[in-house]
């Protein structure tokens, strides 16, 4: 049986890259007003499942940082931590308006440090 190979990262920007690219799907796919995902199933969107814990952890920097410039929710109910892009955030704007993920990845590297 053949072992899953984990996806590794080359550096920070890669994993903005990730980001960018698995929210401008999510968003741009949404039927309804609002996508919710925690840092795990927002790489699914791009095929990433299978990576490392630390990728995971920079995934939740990156979304965090979204939350305390207010482009995101954080929905703290639940035992994990879910995060949330509603119609009314610039971000849903820039995903639905676009072609591609390039906006959103632009809007990441000047905000996330």
């Amino acid at each position: 049986m053949a072992q899953e190979r984990a996806n590794y990262p080359s550096d920070f920007r890669e994993v903005e890259r990730w980001v960018s690219e698995a929210l401008y799907r999510s968003i741009s796919r949404a039927m309804g007003t609002c996508v919710s995902f925690t840092p795990k199933t927002l790489l699914e969107y791009i095929n990433k499942e299978n990576v490392i814990p630390v990728v995971l952890t920079l995934i939740k920097h990156i979304l965090e940082e979204l939350y305390r410039h207010g482009l995101l929710e954080k929905d703290q109910s639940r035992s994990i931590v879910r995060y949330r892009v509603c119609r009314n955030s610039p971000l849903w704007n820039l995903a639905k308006d676009s072609q591609d993920p390039s906006k959103i990845l632009t809007l990441l590297m000047t905000i996330v440090e």
